[in-house]
């Protein structure tokens, strides 16, 4: 069935009886990584779970219809197509949580591939240490050779981790975790919220950080949230990805995005002294990626106070009730 014949099957808001797992791919515009994705989910190794993928199509005008059509002829595991006009990250995961029936509901990117033990890794490490939510390990799927200037250290302001680096207990914060491979406990969602929906990307709109700001929150609220190492996607990053105004763009983004989240924020004048002061000191010492990366920490500053400057206009112009 194509999309609209699908939603009309389930009315939304009515489900099935409840599933174990939901494995939910938002989407829009990238058919032909988004066929590689699929593939990896049909390959899944599940125990016996029953499982589902759901295909947030968000408005996109590619290929991706038919490519969705092709995977659920033969996959192994039952996907559906749903559409979702709104354009922006947050209403597409939305979408996907009012759509899932599966107790658990994980969600991997358009462009990352799962590993075969993906999902029951990432629900073990939530079964076993009980937790409302866990993020998995995301591995650089290089689309093109790094430039030399990309060291490790820039790796998690592409939203990725360095294999290399210890998985123990230092891995345990909001700074890696990544949506491209995340798993909610459906009462987490309920307990604590969904994706706020003033934030997400949307097409160029400088706004991001919905779901870090999702992560602090079931955290600050009492949840219990964790990092499931043996949980992997292989995450492309395409060349596009792979240049320095890629970078500063995208922490500027954040920057405004962690404005509008209105959490408790270190983008205090100090943080900017101490990372101009960095970055000047790595450059003479010939050090390219410390000084892009105190440069990016400048840059999300700014973009901080940008996104401030935003609100306050936004509430000037409100009227008075």
């Amino acid at each position: 069935m194509r999309g609209s014949e699908q939603d009309a099957a389930i009315p939304r808001g009515m489900h099935a009886p409840a599933m174990k797992l939901t494995v939910a791919i938002p989407t829009h515009n990238r058919a032909s990584t988004l066929r590689q994705t699929l593939a990896s989910i049909a390959g899944l190794e599940l125990s016996g779970i029953d499982a589902e993928c759901i295909v947030v199509d968000n408005a996109s005008t590619d290929a991706t219809a038919s490519v969705v059509e092709e995977r659920l002829r033969t996959a192994p595991i039952a996907i559906r197509r749903v559409l979702e006009a709104r354009r922006g990250s947050s209403f597409a995961r939305n979408r996907a949580v009012d759509e899932a029936r599966g107790e658990f509901i994980l969600f991997i990117d358009d462009d990352a591939v799962a590993e075969p033990h993906w999902a029951l890794e990432l629900i073990g490490e939530m079964e076993r240490r009980g937790l409302d939510a866990a993020c998995g390990m995301v591995l650089a799927r290089w689309g093109a050779p790094p430039p030399p200037w990309l060291g490790p250290r820039l790796y998690s302001k592409l939203a990725v981790h360095d294999p290399a680096s210890s998985g123990n207990g230092s891995w345990e914060r909001a700074g890696n975790y990544f949506s491209a491979n995340a798993g909610f406990r459906r009462t987490a969602l309920q307990r604590f919220g969904r994706f706020r929906e003033d934030l997400g990307v949307v097409g160029s709109n400088p706004m991001s950080g919905e779901d870090t700001e999702l992560f602090m929150r079931i955290m600050a609220r009492g949840g219990k949230m964790g990092f499931a190492p043996r949980a992997i996607v292989h995450h492309l990053i395409g060349a596009e990805r792979l240049t320095r105004a890629y970078l500063r763009r995208k922490s500027f983004a954040y920057g405004v995005g962690s404005a509008f989240a209105a959490g408790r924020s270190h983008n205090h004048l100090d943080k900017l002294m101490r990372n101009a002061a960095r970055m000047a000191t790595a450059w003479a010492r010939g050090d390219q990626t410390g000084a892009l990366y105190h440069q990016l920490e400048c840059v999300n500053f700014f973009g901080y106070w940008r996104g401030r400057m935003m609100m306050r206009r936004a509430s000037a112009t409100q009227p008075l009730t």
